[in-house]
């Protein structure tokens, strides 16, 4: 009997050290998600300017507006413009592979990045060309390479089409036509956004990440350090009403313009760069926007396991296609 009980008893303080196991484990687990997972919430500018603005960085005030550009490299100068929930910080491969042949200036259009806000509530394309135009003035730029990627690629194809004297060629990717054709996202895109209407206007990093996830095929590029610019940015202060602001605007604009007759208006020489592999703007679209450009004239380029951000997605492939396109002839920059 007494073996028994001896026996027993350690058999229960064996179950009770697995069971105190078990729960010491699951109390580090559940710190470790709460350690990891930061926490959804907006950021001010102080912040944000602090982890996104350091050096080469710079500020100017365009017509009442904060614009954030950064000004690198030498050469003839190719202006860079951001696309939807992006920032200037998409362009980084591309100035580390570019900046010894060229001056690239890049900047955030408004309501992107950490441009903004514009005191007169304007953001549009047509306002964000305007934009660009006076602050090519400020920096004394009087004719200049422009590029840009989606709603970006509008803004430098509008400011092409306003200011032809201006512009030398363009370098553009995946450049709109008119609203996205409608699709069905990926599950987790639907997920975050459902989650995310209880807490709005603050969008979830989980939200980010499976929108990155959903427009990029080349998802070896989706890092934390993506997804976090994506977040913070997106999540500062006034953002996502003004980013609302600027969609409606954009899809007033589709719905009112002559698409094909204000594209027929853009004579400057244009390389069109498109993700073959995307889902937003399919591969067949590329060719679509190209026959829409009749006296550009387009040099279309398709990539292969890209997405909707090819220069983000193939930054040593478009950023060599660039390059060569902007300097095989003899241009009135060099």
């Amino acid at each position: 009997h007494v073996g028994f009980f001896c026996c027993a008893r350690l058999c229960a303080s064996v179950q009770r050290m697995k069971i105190l196991t078990r729960c010491a484990m699951l109390l580090v687990l559940a710190c470790s998600a709460a350690t990891a997972t930061p926490a959804n919430r907006l950021f001010t500018d102080a912040e944000l300017i602090a982890e996104y603005a350091a050096r080469p960085s710079m500020f100017v005030t365009i017509d009442g507006v904060r614009i954030h550009y950064r000004d690198e490299g030498r050469g003839p100068t190719l202006v860079l413009i951001n696309g939807h929930l992006g920032s200037l910080h998409m362009w980084d491969a591309w100035v580390e592979r570019l900046r010894d042949r060229f001056r690239i200036v890049r900047l955030d259009f408004p309501p992107y990045g950490l441009s903004g806000p514009d005191p007169e509530n304007l953001y549009s394309s047509q306002r964000a060309a305007g934009l660009v135009g006076r602050f090519l003035d400020h920096l004394g730029l009087a004719r200049v390479h422009i590029g840009g990627t989606s709603n970006g690629a509008l803004v430098a194809v509008l400011f092409a089409i306003d200011n032809p004297e201006r512009v030398d060629r363009l370098v553009v990717s995946t450049l709109p036509a008119g609203r996205p054709p409608a699709r069905t996202p990926s599950p987790a895109l639907i997920a975050a956004a459902t989650a995310d209407r209880a807490t709005a206007p603050v969008q979830s990093r989980a939200f980010h990440e499976a929108f990155l996830r959903d427009i990029i095929a080349n998802d070896a590029v989706i890092d934390d350090a993506l997804i976090d610019r994506y977040w913070k940015l997106n999540n500062r202060v006034g953002a996502r009403a003004n980013e609302t602001t600027y969609i409606q605007a954009q899809y007033r604009f589709w719905d009112s313009t002559d698409v094909p007759a204000l594209y027929a208006r853009l004579r400057r020489p244009l390389l069109l760069q498109w993700g073959a592999d995307g889902v937003v703007l399919p591969e067949q679209i590329g060719r679509d926007v190209a026959a829409l450009l009749p006296n550009a004239p387009v040099t279309l380029i398709q990539y292969r396991g890209a997405g909707h951000l090819p220069m983000l997605e193939k930054p040593d492939e478009t950023a060599r296609d660039a390059a060569a396109f902007l300097t095989e002839t003899r241009s009135s920059l060099q």
